[in-house]
């Protein structure tokens, strides 16, 4: 199984490394000039392509054949794309930088990166506004990154150093909550509220990541902008496909719900704003282009509050992969092609004598309910995130998501 999960790490490297689904040219490592100034992309797996970098002309990287038509240049642990038609091979070998990376940091504005560590150096590249890099550390007031195997320098005024990525996690939504049965459930929230943030998100240029965009770059194989949020909404409640769903789409943006395989049935129901219904088989299919479907439970989404536990916490571990298995069914009988591979602990109680049956199950993260920001180190089976519970104004939204 750890086999498997590698080898899907790596078909998702190179489709994020990929401009275009065609890559018949084997991989080559060559090293080649930048003949006009040229701006290299990211690229998030929903296939939306960010400027991320503008490299000099008459400078000099290694990079990897993509196809007939793209270079891609690993830059800090992530990748950029750019067209051939601005490159030419050269002959002759570069020396190497191969120091890791140590720390995150975003851009504040286009910021200069330099060929020494100084501002009277070489200008060989400009890092694009609002994007995260990673460095290898500061020498003196530089921060050192590494551009297609060469060091670049970029000064400390002009990045500051990253907070990490919030994941927000939302449950129920309704209609005028302060007038409806929920009023004071802090876990269930206003969809104006919802409107309100999503708004937010659009007009300061964020974009919605996926939790494969997440795992990439804690894996230190993906770059990703400075302005990256997470949705994820636990239980796959009803309100997501009628309510969530149809803003998130008009906005182009992505999510991910963690879904209880036991409550959700073939019939299709009326909608109820006040009761907790959750999304049956064809409302699921219904969000697949917008959303991720993947595990919370199958049959623990239950707590004991005499004791503070879930029911998950006392499964054994046959129960466990169990529930796993029974998990998964359901979400390929949604979609038979979905893999499901991240986990919601339900409630946030977390089982740390379990993690061998996580990994077995193929499962690559796995997420609290709180905890505030997940940085690039953060252990990879206690993700965590940021609750938006009622009553969170604008306010505190913005100060929860910015750096």
């Amino acid at each position: 199984m750890r086999f498997k999960i590698f080898i899907t790490y790596v078909l998702l490297f190179f489709f994020a490394f990929t401009h275009s689904p065609s890559s018949a040219n084997e991989m080559v490592d060559s090293k080649i000039e930048i003949t006009h100034d040229v701006t290299g992309q990211i690229k998030l797996l929903s296939e939306e392509q960010i400027n991320y970098i503008k490299l000099l002309k008459g400078n000099q990287y290694y990079a990897t054949s993509i196809d007939d038509k793209y270079w891609g240049i690993q830059i800090g642990n992530g990748n950029i794309i750019i067209p051939k038609q601005y490159t030419t091979i050269v002959d002759g070998d570069l020396i190497k930088n191969t120091a890791t990376s140590q720390v995150e940091v975003i851009s504040i504005k286009n910021a200069s990166i330099y060929s020494e560590p100084t501002r009277h150096s070489k200008e060989i590249a400009q890092l694009v506004k609002d994007m995260r890099i990673s460095t290898n550390g500061l020498n003196g007031n530089f921060y050192e990154i590494n551009i297609g195997g060469q060091k670049g320098y970029v000064h400390k005024w002009d990045v500051q150093v990253d907070n990490g990525i919030p994941i927000l996690i939302y449950h129920h939504l309704v209609v005028d909550q302060e007038n409806s049965i929920f009023k004071d459930s802090t876990s269930v929230y206003d969809i104006d509220l919802f409107k309100e943030q999503v708004k937010y998100l659009k007009e300061n240029n964020y974009f919605t990541i996926s939790l494969k965009d997440l795992d990439l770059w804690m894996q230190k194989k993906h770059a990703l902008p400075g302005k990256a949020v997470a949705l994820t909404f636990d239980d796959a409640n009803l309100s997501v496909e009628k309510l969530v769903y149809p803003i998130l789409k008009e906005n182009n943006m992505h999510a991910t719900t963690f879904v209880i395989g036991n409550r959700v049935k073939e019939e299709i129901q009326t909608f109820n704003m006040n009761s907790f219904q959750f999304a049956g088989f064809n409302e699921l299919r219904n969000i697949l282009d917008v959303f991720d479907l993947e595990y919370h439970t199958y049959a623990f989404h239950e707590f004991n509050s005499k004791t503070g536990r879930s029911i998950l916490q006392d499964a054994s571990p046959e129960e466990f992969l169990e529930d796993f298995v029974n998990s998964k069914n359901v979400i390929k009988t949604v979609d038979s092609s979905l893999e499901p591979s991240y986990f919601s602990y339900p409630y946030g109680k977390y089982i740390s004598k379990y993690e061998a049956i996580l990994l077995q199950s193929g499962v690559s993260l796995a997420f609290l309910n709180k905890g505030g920001k997940a940085t690039i180190d953060s252990p990879r089976f206690y993700v965590p995130r940021v609750p938006v519970q009622a009553k969170m104004t604008l306010d505190d939204f913005i100060n929860a998501i910015q750096n």
